[in-house]
């Protein structure tokens, strides 16, 4: 059985530190700006993520790792950190639990990142438990490196040391380093050493440099995460792309209704993204290069980009699972009306084109979980549940 923080549970593991019992009182804290990782995994709904590189560490190692987000540590590195943490291991810090991390993917969430009129950005590191520190190190990805590349010591440049910081009011370390000149897509690699112990923490940091200082303009659109697809949705199924201010309050809801055509992975991202970049004020999807947005058929290469400060939201509506296909030869198009499903009886049409029965019961009762591993014709486990019609 996994375990799960609860704020009892938390406090509880802090108070068995001060005691020297073991366990979880080892994790104290990993980077919020820019979004850490494990983090943004965290915060991606860790049981079902929506960024499809969080969904493969999830399916590698479980979710346990980003409810742990932190505690991805060494106990003995002692500054040591190249001898603990070899090459292809750095995200997770070679610590098993979070090996998720170290899957070689360029669709990480990334955070916008950009200096200010110095060259400076403050990082900040959200501490559950402080520490004294040796001190604080930062790496960034050197010119040439390929997201989606193993990451090793060699593809790492340091930018910026720092010693003992003190602790904010909010239980944060802001940490003010000079950014190194990059564009695109990088990986910031930080470490922390503690000076009362031996024990070091890792972070990844996904980032995508902006340009900065102040004689670069904020960019009007700034990177605000994938629009990805997982799988195919029938025809009449309705997308809802909704954008909300800081505060929470809606400013733009764009809809789009699927026709024949555009229910692939491939296509349906395209089909939302010509409709929001033809009607919406406040978001754009797609590709951005050379200051231009572009929609591609892709069902991970576009991207939502949003005005500063902004977040969005995609909400779907399949149609009503109710209403008689064409033809009458089938009962559904695949997953619509899931739930349902009538063992022996009901028949579907799959995302591979062809048609599906319900197997009788109790085998049938399968038919009914929406898993992709059910997924009629193409699932790795559909003839658990279906027979070919």
């Amino acid at each position: 059985m996994s375990l799960r923080y609860t704020p009892l549970l938390l406090a509880t593991a802090v108070l068995a530190g001060g005691l020297g019992v073991a366990g979880t009182a080892a994790a104290h804290g990993t980077m919020t700006t820019p979004a850490s990782r494990v983090y943004a995994c965290f915060q991606g709904n860790p049981e079902n993520p929506t960024n499809p590189a969080c969904a493969a560490a999830k399916a590698l190692a479980g979710s346990q790792a980003f409810y742990d987000w932190n505690g991805i540590n060494q106990a003995n590195a002692n500054g040591n950190h190249q001898a603990v943490v070899p090459d292809g291991k750095l995200c997770s810090g070679n610590n098993p639990t979070f090996r998720g991390l170290d899957l070689d993917r360029s669709d990480w969430q990334t955070t916008p990142i950009q200096p200010d009129a110095n060259g400076r950005f403050t990082f900040v590191f959200k501490a559950t438990a402080p520490h004294a520190t040796r001190d604080w190190r930062f790496f960034v990805t050197r010119d040439g490196w390929q997201p989606g590349s193993p990451l090793r010591w060699a593809d790492l440049q340091e930018f910026c040391t720092l010693g003992s910081t003190p602790l904010s009011a909010d239980g944060t370390y802001k940490l003010q380093c000079t950014l190194p000149q990059r564009s695109g897509q990088h990986v910031i690699y930080n470490t922390w050493q503690r000076a009362d112990s031996t024990e070091a923490f890792y972070t990844c940091m996904d980032v995508r440099f902006e340009g900065g200082g102040g004689t670069t303009p904020v960019p009007q659109w700034q990177d605000a995460g994938a629009l990805t697809a997982r799988t195919e949705l029938p025809v009449g199924t309705t997308l809802a792309l909704r954008v909300f201010n800081a505060a929470g309050n809606d400013l733009e809801r764009v809809e789009t209704t699927l026709a024949a055509g555009q229910t692939s992975p491939a296509q349906w991202p395209l089909a939302v993204a010509r409709k929001v970049n033809g009607s919406a004020q406040h978001a754009r999807v797609g590709v951005l290069a050379n200051g231009v947005i572009t929609p591609t058929a892709s069902a991970t290469g576009n991207r939502v980009y949003l005005k500063s400060g902004n977040r969005f939201q995609l909400d779907t509506q399949l149609p009503d699972p109710g209403t008689p296909s064409p033809g009458g030869d089938f009962d559904f198009v695949y997953p619509a009306g899931i739930g349902s499903y009538t063992p022996g009886e009901t028949v579907v049409k799959s995302s591979d084109g062809k048609l599906y029965a319900c197997r009788p019961f109790p085998e049938g009762a399968w038919c009914n979980v929406n898993a992709e591993a059910y997924r009629p014709g193409v699932g790795a486990a559909w003839r658990d549940a279906w027979v070919a019609y």
